[in-house]
């Protein structure tokens, strides 16, 4: 179910808020390949975080509801 919940509905969303940074530090006159990493560090730590608050949520659940 984890899995499902964050390829689904995070990781979009997520990819989606990452290229609009990148675009934007571009028109404010970043280098792109320095933007471009800047970004990818940043999602790759956010998606970190949704899968820990994720299967922090889910064991909080009963084995029933999941």
């Amino acid at each position: 179910m984890k899995h499902v919940i964050l390829k689904t509905i995070v990781v979009p969303i997520v990819t989606r808020i990452g290229t609009g940074i990148g675009a934007y530090l571009m028109a404010k006159g970043l280098d792109g390949g320095l933007a471009d990493q800047l970004v990818n560090g940043l999602l790759a730590v956010v998606l970190v975080g949704c899968d820990l608050i994720t299967g922090k949520v889910l064991n909080l659940l009963p084995k029933e509801a999941v």
